[in-house]
């Protein structure tokens, strides 16, 4: 819609409300950087370059840029904002320090536990923060049978979902159900195509054939490269690529080898985090830090800003509002004391100064949530043999499926071991780092647990829960002694909701996440401190995982392979059907 006031000033009839002088433009249209000027009114940018005077008044605010960069605000274009067990709002009084202004989200874990309403609360929470919300609708939501949520999206919900006011599209459009002809996953993207909307999707370790028939369903990007081939085969059939660095899967060095190494064109691909908790934005940043990276491979500096500003917002088709510094856009901009180190001096978010020598300008409470967003777990008392698998009496040995856990993706691994059978239950393997994981149904519905094993988490002794499982949320536990595992299990219900670590018996440390099951209700630095005392708790005691929330929270996903669990059970994602974890009782 056209606004006289930026007509007004643009002409030099009228004064702006803020003006931002001295900087040096990076055009991120262009590619180039040269000095300029920015006046700024209400909440959008009005003027770009050599300002006259006659756009300043006494009542003008003045930022005086000292020489340093101006670079639109950082857009995160694939981001589950839950996984920083944060609100919105703490999560965004972190990232906004940052330069990141607008991230786009599906809000799914807050749906799946609290339904629609919930989902809606956290987007009216989101209109308070200078850090914009953009919303991309989850496509996949049915009841399976195959885990148990607190709600469920109905397919007949979607046209409602898909033409709220801060909808830009889908998220995670599966590939398997694409592939398999799936009549929902059609109709879904007949809404978006309908609507206008874009079709984000979700295909780990797709190619070829598979990959070319995902791609012809009208899916627009894909965040799930791990490697060149996968990021560079996807980009050749049309998608966006984009470049996932996240906590726990740690894949944009990989990728960016299809720029530094085959030279491709990068204005289809982007940089995202997918999934960070409030440590690693405390520690490494947000997207400053996937830039500091990508210039750390060798990519250009200003082609490192593409990749987050204007590649995303073109990507999800809002570059009319956000991605560069030009006339009519929305005012977020970032000064820069170095471009090559990404090193950010103040931040102005809709046209408001916001962050300066890294610290807030101005408070923003979150809100007190509904009781739809609270008491959400309901588990029965659980005793350690719950939570392990059981065999016939006088078996010594037991050959079964263990999960392949990784440090750095989201990528599992489907392995075999033989492991002893001890008074009438198959047991760990401590020498070879295979542990006992157990999924417990936590919405009170059917109190179902799914239990197999785990490789490669590197403890050796203790028990981790957490009431955070994409993408059903269910309580997940990993551990040696069932006894601990019980305890953090029945810890977490205490907490509702939570991430606990058990040794010996007693509660080593804990974050209790009240809202959801997911969220914690308090300052994001304080959240970031209690998860760095667990993950050194559990490196104490021979944890190698660096982010161990993170990545147990994604061994309940059953659409990343190969192997999964949920409260229904162990699940082969080759076969996509839950499976008996023994194979065979000696």
């Amino acid at each position: 819609m056209m606004d006289k006031r930026l007509i007004a000033v643009a002409t030099g009839k009228e004064a702006a409300g803020l003006i931002i002088k001295n900087g040096r433009l990076v055009n991120v249209h262009t590619a180039e950087i040269y000095p300029a000027d920015v006046a700024i009114v209400g909440n959008r940018i009005a003027f770009v370059g050599n300002l006259p005077e006659t756009v300043y008044n006494a009542k003008t605010g003045i930022i005086d840029a000292a020489g340093g960069y101006l670079v639109p605000g950082f857009i995160d274009a694939h981001i589950h904002i839950e996984s920083s067990m944060l609100t919105f709002s703490e999560f965004a009084k972190m990232v906004i320090k940052h330069g990141t202004t607008s991230v786009a989200s599906d809000l799914m874990e807050i749906t799946i536990v609290s339904g629609v309403e919930g989902m809606k609360e956290i987007l009216s929470e989101s209109v308070n923060t200078p850090v914009k919300l953009y919303y991309t609708v989850p496509a996949f939501m049915e009841e399976s049978g195959l885990q148990t949520t607190g709600s469920t999206l109905k397919t007949a919900m979607m046209e409602e979902l898909v033409q709220l006011p801060e909808a830009i599209g889908l998220a995670e459009v599966l590939a398997p159900p694409i592939l398999a002809g799936s009549d929902n996953s059609a109709n879904i993207l007949r809404l978006a195509k309908k609507f206008h909307k874009t079709a984000e999707g979700h295909a780990p370790a797709l190619y070829d054939g598979d990959l070319n028939a995902f791609a012809s369903a009208g899916i627009n990007s894909d965040h799930e490269s791990t490697n060149k081939e996968e990021a560079l085969q996807k980009l050749r059939v049309g998608l966006r690529v984009l470049m996932r660095e996240g906590s726990a899967s740690t894949d944009l060095r990989p990728c960016l080898k299809i720029i530094t190494e085959n030279g491709v064109d990068t204005r289809h691909c982007s940089m995202v985090s997918d999934d960070i908790d409030a440590l690693h934005i405390k520690d490494y940043g947000h997207l400053d830090h996937k830039v500091r990276i990508a210039v750390e491979e060798g990519i250009d500096p200003v082609t490192a800003i593409q990749m987050v500003t204007i590649n995303p917002a073109e990507s999800f088709r809002i570059d009319h509002e956000c991605g560069s510094i030009s006339p009519g856009k929305y005012a977020d901009i970032v000064l820069l004391s170095s471009l090559e180190e990404c090193l950010i001096d103040r931040v102005v978010a809709k046209g408001k100064l916001v962050v300066q020598n890294g610290k807030l300008c101005q408070d923003f409470a979150g809100p007190k949530y509904s009781d739809n967003l609270r008491g959400t777990v309901h588990m029965p008392f659980v005793k350690g043999h719950d939570l392990i698998i059981s065999a016939d009496q006088g078996a010594k040995s037991a050959k079964v499926h263990v999960i392949g856990a990784s440090p750095v993706s989201l990528l599992t691994k489907s392995l075999v071991a033989e492991l002893p059978v001890v008074d009438g239950y198959i047991r760990s393997d401590l020498e070879n780092d295979i542990l006992h994981i157990a999924c417990i149904e936590r919405y009170g519905k059917n109190g179902s647990i799914g239990k197999s094993f785990i490789k490669n988490f590197g403890l050796r002794a203790g028990a981790i829960a957490i009431s955070v499982g994409h993408d059903h949320h269910n309580v997940s536990v990993v551990g040696s002694n069932p006894d601990d595992m019980a305890l953090a299990v029945n810890r977490i219900q205490d907490l509702q909701g939570g991430f606990v670590f058990v040794d010996g018996g007693e509660v080593i440390a804990e974050i209790a996440l009240p809202i959801c099951g997911l969220l914690a209700n308090e300052d994001g630095d304080i959240v970031a401190e209690k998860l760095r005392s667990i993950i050194k708790a559990m490196a104490d005691r021979g944890c190698t995982v660096p982010s161990p929330n993170v990545t147990l929270s994604f061994i309940t996903l059953i659409f990343i392979p190969e192997l999964a669990i949920s409260d229904q059970g162990l699940f082969d994602v080759a076969t996509f059907r839950i499976i008996d974890p023994v194979i065979e009782i000696n």
